[in-house]
Formats: C-alpha cells, sequence, structure tokens
C-alpha cells in the first residue's frame, strides 16, 4: 500500500515510508493519550509540535508555515510550571 500512499506526501524529503511513518507513529501515540485524558505535561510536547509541523510540510510547506504562524503552542510551552 505505502508506494500508493506516498503521493500523499509530495514535500517529504524521499519516498521511504519510515521519512513519514515515524513522525506519524508518535503522533498517533500522543493522540491517543489525549483522547483517553492521559496527562501529556511529561511528554515532550515540543517534539510533537515539531512531528505536526513535519507531516504537514510533507503535505503542504504554505499550510504549514501558516499553523505555525497562527500556533499558540509556543507560548503555552513557555508559561509551562
Amino acid at each position: 500500500m505505502w508506494p500508493d500512499l506516498a503521493g500523499a506526501f509530495p514535500h517529504a524529503p524521499n519516498y521511504a515510508l519510515t521519512t513519514v511513518e515515524n513522525p506519524v507513529k508518535r503522533l498517533h501515540k500522543f493522540r491517543n493519550r489525549i483522547a483517553h485524558h492521559e496527562g501529556i505535561w511529561h511528554l515532550a510536547l515540543a517534539a510533537r509540535r515539531d512531528d505536526i509541523q513535519t507531516v504537514l510540510g510533507f503535505i503542504a510547506p504554505a499550510a504549514a508555515t501558516w499553523v505555525a504562524d497562527a500556533s499558540r503552542i509556543d507560548d503555552v510551552l513557555a508559561r509551562r510550571p
């Protein structure tokens, strides 16, 4: 299935499955923690933000730029206790 799905990520640096799979797996695990109301503050939240930006950049770089510019994640993380 992967070669056909690779077209969904036209801006990925290569078509290796792991290039897209690794950040997507981390985001899936992160999403599940949130969906199950588990704590996330002890996790590497900046790294998950980077994963979001990376995957979005693989799909649409302009959208990734817009999200980065509009995001308040850095502000929230800076105020983290």
